[in-house]
């Protein structure tokens, strides 16, 4: 059983390596049985007894001496000495690129930034100017190796991370595919030289190049602003495109990409897709919200949401997806990796890179953009922005106004709050001698269990920086610990509803605070320890998914991925993570399987900020079920740990 890899030892998208990144260790292979075991672990939890013993079998038999484990596992041993992350590739076709889910609301997060207030188009083209310029900054200390190395501290050392997600943050571009989607590496010698940003504004599309000259002298800022407020003077009393190309960005995958072929047909487009792929960023002006807040009559988005006002949980939805065809998401183009809103925020693509890279950027980027009254907007250009145009025949127009009726279908199903809880924050957690992230962890795993009286497979991402391209794997949080404090501490609710003798775990009595406390420390340690490994390179779900090609790529059929428990491991009906901000800003996303719930979580010393979201077409999911519960689920778990204190 032999495979031929590359000898090159490189990854499809390893463009961004720096010198000091190729001391990081590789990625490790963890321990075959350590993995079983530990999958085992996380499967006992959600699966029937029935289930779980017949799955055991199968797994113990893939697990045996000289198994098909054993020989998968010296192919994986092979592939680590030749590349420079043996799991790379795979995890990206399998996270990302292999998904022809659409990208909005499925899987581009969106960020809210801290609320400010343009009063004018002066204001805007100002402050939009400034995140250029700041962004070039940027952009040239990573290009020139001169970020400030990311690091964490670890039995008392510092341990450097891997920076290669912050070169992809200007430089990529993902393209639709069937059957899968490629991300490309968009930056040319050309562009690097010369670069330009897109601008979108009433759903049209323009070039602003950013040098000048035969020298490609780069644009003052007082030129960017200039030009942007060009775009934006020429737009703000002009109706809006009635053909918005960009609205086609938000179709699923495998449709995009064949509509996509079509475009590229004529040479126009070509030119226009080539400027709009090669491009460092896309920034978008809505001017609908600008103009609505000049009066008082607001509109609501199809999500039914109110365009011109800023209540969180809107402007997370305008991040997402820009509110619907007649509202701002034809005013998108979702494949590029950055998309910053005139709205304040963005949306970004997420196969690149991970949201702390996004937000370490943006956030040095917003620190700039305090004091941009001295911004001088000329009226005269000598250099006037490139609006793009595009051909297009009847059945390509057609396929415009049916998307604009199927995104609008996507956006009205999309259940999203923004939760801000207010009671403590993890100043108290701390108090508690407590890991935050495990803190919160339980405490989703109470709130799905007070409203399903089970746990399901969890998600939370945790990052394998320490690593050479390290990115991400998967933290189980529904564990055996969980449960049986979850079962503890909803003694009362199963006593009323008279199912509580279904447990295995307790008897029928009243548990003690004692109990439940004992029970809680160690769900806790649980979840640490689980978290302590993923972050050190022996997390399960990316080992698992490196036999399972490994298998394919053999043509062998294994048992152990055909079993139904594996598609319910990967079925992750609570999808979480923790975003953390330095300023006043959150992120959030969608649910990743149909009757599931996304939940991200902010941490700030004294609130916590959550993004709640499931779909309303989910006779199962309810957003605001989940979040009353999640409330009741924190303050239950603060009024146990203060007995303590």
């Amino acid at each position: 059983m032999n495979i031929n890899y590359k000898t090159n030892g490189q990854d499809e998208f390893t463009h961004n390596i720096i010198p000091n990144e190729t001391k990081l260790p590789k990625l490790p292979v963890p321990n075959l049985q350590h993995t079983l075991c530990r999958y085992l672990e996380a499967l006992e939890p959600i699966l029937s007894e029935s289930q779980f013993n017949h799955t055991k079998s199968i797994v113990e038999q893939f697990g045996a001496e000289n198994g098909s484990g054993e020989k998968l596992q010296q192919l994986i041993l092979k592939r680590q000495e030749i590349y420079d992350n043996w799991a790379y590739n795979w995890w990206l076709d399998d996270m990302y690129l292999n998904n022809q889910a659409a990208l909005p609301i499925n899987s581009n997060p969106g960020m809210v930034w801290p609320p400010r207030n343009f009063s004018s188009l002066l204001d805007m083209a100002k402050f939009a100017a400034r995140i250029v310029s700041s962004a070039l900054i940027c952009k040239n200390r990573i290009d020139k190796n001169e970020l400030t190395i990311d690091t964490v501290k670890s039995d008392g050392k510092i341990q450097p991370l891997c920076m290669a997600q912050y070169g992809r943050i200007f430089t990529s571009y993902r393209a639709p595919g069937i059957p899968k989607d490629t991300l490309l590496k968009s930056e040319t010698e050309y562009t690097k030289a010369r670069p330009h940003i897109v601008v979108a504004c009433k759903e049209y599309f323009y070039v602003v190049f950013l040098t000048k000259g035969k020298n490609a002298e780069t644009l003052t800022e007082n030129e960017i602003a200039s030009q942007l407020f060009y775009i934006l003077n020429e737009n703000i009393n002009q109706p809006k495109n009635k053909l918005p190309i960009g609205i086609l960005t938000g179709l699923k995958r495998d449709s995009w990409a064949i509509i996509r072929e079509q475009l590229l047909k004529d040479e126009t487009n070509q030119r226009s897709m080539s400027f709009i792929e090669k491009s460092l960023f896309i920034i978008c002006f809505d001017l609908e919200e600008l103009e609505l807040s000049f009066n008082s009559n607001c509109r609501v988005d199809s999500g039914g949401h109110r365009i011109a006002e800023r209540d969180e949980t809107n402007m997370a939805h305008q991040m997402l997806h820009g509110g619907g065809s007649f509202a701002n998401s034809g005013n998108r183009w979702f494949d590029k990796t950055t998309q910053v809103h005139g709205a304040n925020g963005l949306c970004y693509e997420h196969s690149p890179a991970e949201g702390i890279a996004i937000i370490n950027i943006m956030e040095t980027i917003l620190n700039s953009c305090q004091n941009v009254e001295n911004i001088i907007v000329e009226t005269h250009l000598s250099i006037i922005p490139q609006k793009l145009t595009w051909v297009l025949n009847s059945d390509l127009e057609k396929q415009i106004y049916s998307s604009k009726e199927q995104f609008d279908k996507n956006i009205k199903d999309l259940d999203f709050y923004v939760f801000r809880f207010n009671e403590y924050g993890k100043n108290f957690i701390k108090s508690c001698n407590c890991s935050p992230d495990a803190y919160i962890q339980l405490a989703l795993q109470l709130t799905y269990y007070k409203i399903y009286t089970k746990l399901c497979a969890t998600y939370e991402s945790a990052s394998t920086r320490r690593f050479l391209l390290g990115r991400v794997d998967c933290i189980r949080a529904a564990t055996l610990e969980a449960l049986r404090w979850v079962a503890a501490m909803q003694t009362d609710f199963f006593q009323k509803h008279d199912v509580y003798s279904t447990s295995t775990f307790l008897n029928n009595s009243e548990v003690s605070i004692e109990k439940k406390l004992e029970l809680f420390d160690k769900a806790i340690q649980k979840q640490t320890l689980i978290a302590t490994e993923n972050i050190s390179g022996y997390g399960i779900d990316v080992h698992l998914l490196g036999l399972k090609q490994t298998a394919k790529d053999c043509l062998m059929c294994v048992d152990i991925f055909e079993d139904e428990a594996y598609s319910i491991a990967n079925q992750f009906l609570l999808s979480t993570s923790q975003v953390t901000t330095g300023m006043n800003s959150f992120m959030g996303y969608g649910p990743v399987v149909p009757h599931g719930y996304g939940a991200s979580y902010n941490l700030k010393d004294d609130y916590i900020i959550f993004c709640i979201s499931s779909f309303y077409s989910s006779e199962i999911t309810n957003t605001k079920k989940f979040t009353e519960f999640l409330r009741e689920s924190l303050n239950s778990t603060r009024d146990l740990l203060v007995h303590r204190k």
